[in-house]
């Protein structure tokens, strides 16, 4: 039958402890609640389950696609799948299960496209740990939980300021910030301010929205590749350094868009004379 609820068992794998939540199988219907009432509260603790664990294993059955008329392995929904997990950022691991069912003169070319569909549709997580495996035989069982206990470690891990700060001056040094409105985007600082998933803070000489995409998207995959972080969503903050001019006259808008800069701003423009100018600091 179909599982409706989610299964916790508590076991150790290596001497380290491990709760395993096996969830109902999910299908299109938590996505439209409204076409699919019967599949609502399924899919709705799967979500709970997601937000609750460590490192998440999308299982993808292989030889699904192999009956379709085009292989798509991982599925569309699949895919949304594994981004809802990367938004909520947490650990991903994705394990292609029933692979003794693919002929051994296959399993190449099938590796090599499923790769790639993984590689093309989520490109924001490099690097996912994707494993090919038998739950009938336990082909790579044990594969997966190393894997999963490696990415878990990555995930927890801390990364000292100095060291980050030292390795962000050399790169952009042999790949210089852009230009752009008249200045250089540069990335003054940058520091962890939590893990699980890792988060940084950036002070950049620009507003956030003003800073390339490209530019940080680009940051961050040379972070995986040095610290090796590879397949961890990373979440970073822009902070500015920008701020105000203290002869100028601000209006509603420019004082909302100040607000949004950043915390230091947001605190300038708040304490404004009968002018709608900043008030200047008193001397010390």
């Amino acid at each position: 039958g179909t599982t409706m609820d989610s299964i916790v068992s508590d076991w150790s794998f290596k001497g380290q402890a491990v709760k395993l939540i096996d969830t109902c199988g999910v299908s299109k219907g938590w996505q439209y609640p409204g076409s699919y009432t019967e599949l609502l509260e399924p899919g709705m603790g799967t979500r709970k389950a997601i937000r609750r664990a460590h490192v998440v294993v999308l299982c993808v059955d292989a030889p699904r696609s192999r009956k379709q008329r085009y292989f798509n392995c991982p599925s569309k929904f699949e895919i949304r799948l594994g981004n809802y997990v990367k938004d909520e950022g947490k650990a991903l691991v994705i394990a292609v299960n029933k692979w003794d069912l693919i002929h051994e003169d296959e399993q190449p070319k099938y590796r090599d496209e499923i790769l790639t569909n993984i590689q093309d549709k989520m490109p924001d997580i490099k690097g996912v740990p994707v494993v090919f495996m038998s739950a009938k035989y336990n082909l790579n069982l044990s594969m997966l939980m190393v894997r999963s206990a490696s990415l878990y470690k990555r995930w927890s891990a801390r990364l000292p300021t100095s060291k980050i700060n030292s390795w962000l001056q050399a790169w952009m040094i042999r790949w210089p910030p852009p230009w752009k409105n008249g200045q250089k985007c540069t990335v003054k600082y940058m520091t962890q301010t939590r893990a699980r998933p890792p988060t940084f803070v950036l002070w950049t000489n620009t507003t956030a929205d003003e800073m390339p995409r490209n530019y940080i998207r680009q940051i961050q995959n040379a972070m995986r590749e040095e610290f090796r972080i590879g397949g961890v969503p990373m979440r970073f903050v822009l902070r500015s350094t920008v701020m105000p001019k203290p002869r100028k006259k601000l209006s509603k808008k420019d004082v909302l868009k100040w607000k949004r800069v950043g915390p230091k701003q947001a605190q300038a423009v708040m304490n404004l004379n009968s002018k709608k100018m900043l008030r200047r600091s008193p001397r010390q």
